[in-house]
């Protein structure tokens, strides 16, 4: 039964399995993003080859410092520490509720904090975290912060 089977059908064969089995897992996993691109709400990213190593590129590559803006020049490092301090603002602003501390206190709390994070002060994820804190506190009631408010406190953690 074998020898009537040639390496041309063969290949036909396994090449239809794997078209139907790559669109079975992209239209199982991948439809939102797929009717995006068909839609044209999203446009398709390729990466461009750059001109030095003649075309080549290497997993240990990593792009200019100057090419890289923002979240990109994040460093997994960073993102760890910032999720400490997450964990930390939202205990802090928990444990400040449920003390019912003055808002002079908590501010000099929550600048105790900040300061033990000198890495995130100058981190493009900064932003962010101003943002938490503040819906942190209207979620607790604790204080009101505002985000002008939030930025003097980073400044004070000097």
């Amino acid at each position: 039964m074998l020898k009537n089977i040639s390496w041309s059908d063969y290949i036909i064969a396994v090449a239809i399995l794997l078209a139907i089995y790559y669109l079975f897992v992209g239209v199982r996993y991948f439809s939102a993003e797929i009717k995006d691109l068909l839609s044209g709400k999203r446009k398709l990213k390729l990466r461009t080859v750059s001109s030095d190593n003649n075309g080549m590129s290497y997993p240990g590559d990593e792009p200019d410092q100057q090419e890289m803006v923002g979240f990109e020049k994040t460093t997994d490092d960073e993102f760890t520490e910032v999720e400490h301090l997450i964990e930390r603002l939202k205990a802090v602003v928990a444990d400040a509720s449920h003390r019912k501390l003055i808002p002079q206190e908590f501010k000099q709390y929550l600048s105790m904090v900040l300061k033990e994070y000198p890495s995130v002060r100058y981190s493009p994820i900064r932003s962010s975290v101003n943002e938490l804190i503040v819906s942190e506190c209207q979620k607790y009631g604790a204080v009101t912060l505002k985000e002008d408010e939030v930025e003097l406190l980073w400044k004070e953690a000097v």
